[in-house]
């Protein structure tokens, strides 16, 4: 069985907060998603015991993660199913953590399909069990693009109208707490100011209250967006995506933009095509 696999990323290139649902404690959210290439690797072996072991990519170092969802993972499948998984993970970082980008959903989506390819059981039930794991598990089943409409229903969005592929991801110093900007949101009374390539996001007005550094960036991107053909948050943030219209003025941004927020860093990745 394969041991070695790439668990990709997401964007939101609009989000939209449609209702709240009381029982599963959630909001209901209306939202079209990419999934970019740029992934984590993931190496799964068989073990006498749970061994899930956390790896930043590029300083090699041991990464503590609180809420370890590849654990929750495994236990919601040993319990649902009635089966006894030891395995050895290890998951090699390189999607930013806590940006929107949904590194954690994606890992969890890659381990629950090799669950159900280890233990011989039917994946007819991901979309099922992934939500019970966690909202946006569900998008990784696959590299299509998406479109979220509630909590646990999500539909594969057949045509594919992106006409771009670079995408580059402006990564503020602070992050954003999901929770929290969705507590902002539920008291922010404030209606978020678009220009014509800005995607729209709900949840980017009590984002920008939350976090300047984040607030400052999207005021430069304004600024700039004759620049774009499209940018803005994706989900609670803070990560922001630009996408630009050509090549000429890229290198004077972001000269600018290192300058402005010498903490705040960029990766480049693509869309699947």
């Amino acid at each position: 069985m394969k041991t070695k696999f790439k668990s990709y990323s997401k964007i939101n290139t609009d989000l939209k907060v449609v209702g709240y649902l009381k029982k599963h404690k959630k909001h209901k959210l209306k939202s079209n998603v990419a999934i970019l290439k740029l992934a984590d690797d993931i190496h799964i072996t068989k073990s006498k015991k749970n061994n899930i072991l956390y790896i930043d990519g590029i300083s090699k170092r041991k990464l503590i993660i609180k809420n370890d969802i590849i654990g929750k993972t495994i236990k919601f499948f040993d319990k649902k199913y009635f089966t006894k998984t030891t395995l050895s993970i290890k998951i090699v970082k390189f999607i930013p953590i806590g940006y929107g980008l949904g590194g954690g959903s994606s890992n969890a989506a890659v381990v629950l399909k090799y669950l159900y390819s280890m233990h011989s059981i039917t994946d007819n039930n991901f979309n099922y069990d992934s939500h019970l794991i966690g909202s946006d598990v569900s998008l990784f089943k696959d590299n299509f693009p998406k479109i979220i409409d509630g909590i646990s229903s999500v539909k594969i969005k057949i045509k594919r109208n992106y006409s771009w592929k670079k995408i580059y991801l402006l990564l503020p110093s602070k992050k954003n707490p999901t929770e929290k900007i969705f507590s902002l949101y539920n008291n922010d009374k404030n209606k978020s100011f678009l220009f014509k390539n800005m995607t729209n996001n709900e949840l980017l007005v009590p984002a920008m209250n939350y976090n300047r550094e984040m607030k400052e960036i999207i005021l430069l991107l304004n600024k700039n967006h004759n620049l774009f053909l499209k940018y803005g948050m994706t989900g609670s943030g803070s990560g922001v995506f630009i996408i630009f219209r050509g090549n000429s003025q890229n290198r004077s941004f972001f000269n600018e933009f290192k300058s402005l927020f010498p903490l705040a860093s960029i990766e480049k990745s693509e869309y699947f095509s």
